[in-house]
């Protein structure tokens, strides 16, 4: 007898936790095989381009030692085989303008055609990297310090607002204090932006599948629960008001049962700020064209 009650309540604990056995199954095959994708997709592919310059470091200002721009390029060759990017770092200590819009320009212009210049790119020629450049010049008309990230190949669409601030607060805890620790600070960041591929215009496609297909699995399930209830004896239907014809009212209200109810935040667009940065100065230039017509992204911000 105890052996068919522990059957019988076996198969009704499995009949009741059906659904949610597929649910959960089909969240693991998702989970597992966008996990192999993703970890397919992130092979470490060989550099494929003999027309660069094996230099990576160009300290122009002068702001690093010469065993720190030697320990910045070996650091530099190791991120790059990790990431699958080229990873090219400049200092200047020259004018680059007063104004912002001045300063952007230059910025922007310098970073693009020293990147094509050079011929940089992982894969090929012009193909997938970043060119930072950090200008440390000030005079007596104020400061113009500030750096530009210029991206090629891949690194546009994995790199947006989001990334390039996140490069730039990584260097801004060190760069003034120390240089060689701020510019390692960036070569991580970028090292796993090429990795990964996250992005702000690219995105990680693991959660993207998985914000596709669990809308759709949490929606079935709330619909699986609804279709169970309204099984149930319903408490109020077309005839409870009506006895012989007329309506009689038993009672003047059902019972409350709960009230939802929904709120939304609506941000005017004449609020101010972008990005959350409190430094003056720089932005995102999002995907354009340098002098040589090759395709670049990137922003900067000034300190």
């Amino acid at each position: 007898m105890n052996r068919e009650v522990r059957n019988l309540a076996f198969k009704q604990y499995f009949k009741y936790f059906a659904g949610w056995f597929i649910v959960a199954g089909i969240l693991l095959v998702v989970t597992v095989g966008a996990f192999v994708v993703k970890s397919i997709g992130t092979k470490s592919d060989a550099h494929n381009n003999s027309e660069a310059p094996v230099e990576r470091v160009f300290d122009y200002a002068d702001v690093l030692t010469a065993q720190e721009e030697k320990d910045l390029s070996n650091y530099i060759t190791e991120k790059e085989a990790y990431g699958t990017l080229d990873i090219v770092i400049v200092t200047l200590d020259q004018p680059m303008g007063i104004s912002d819009y001045e300063w952007e320009n230059n910025m922007m212009n310098y970073a693009d055609d020293f990147y094509d210049a050079g011929k940089f790119g992982w894969n090929k020629p012009d193909g997938d990297g970043v060119c930072l450049v950090d200008n440390w010049y000030e005079d007596e008309n104020g400061s113009q310090k500030g750096s530009w990230l210029s991206t090629a190949g891949k690194m546009i669409e994995t790199i947006g607002p989001t990334e390039e601030y996140a490069v730039f607060d990584a260097m801004d805890r060190y760069i003034e204090s120390n240089p060689y620790k701020a510019y390692c600070a960036a070569v991580d960041e970028l090292a796993d932006y090429g990795k990964f591929g996250y992005g702000d215009q690219g995105g990680d496609p693991t959660w993207f599948c998985l914000a596709f297909i669990v809308p759709f699995i949490v929606a079935g399930i709330y619909a699986a629960v609804n279709l169970s209830q309204s099984k149930a004896k319903d408490t109020t239907v077309a005839g409870t008001y009506v006895e012989n014809g007329q309506m009689n009212v038993r009672s003047r209200s059902d019972q409350f049962i709960r009230k939802s109810v929904s709120s939304y935040r609506v941000s005017s667009s004449s609020s101010g700020g972008g990005g959350g940065s409190s430094h003056r100065g720089g932005g995102s230039r999002g995907s354009h064209r340098s002098s040589s017509g090759r395709s670049h992204g990137g922003g900067g911000r000034r300190r």
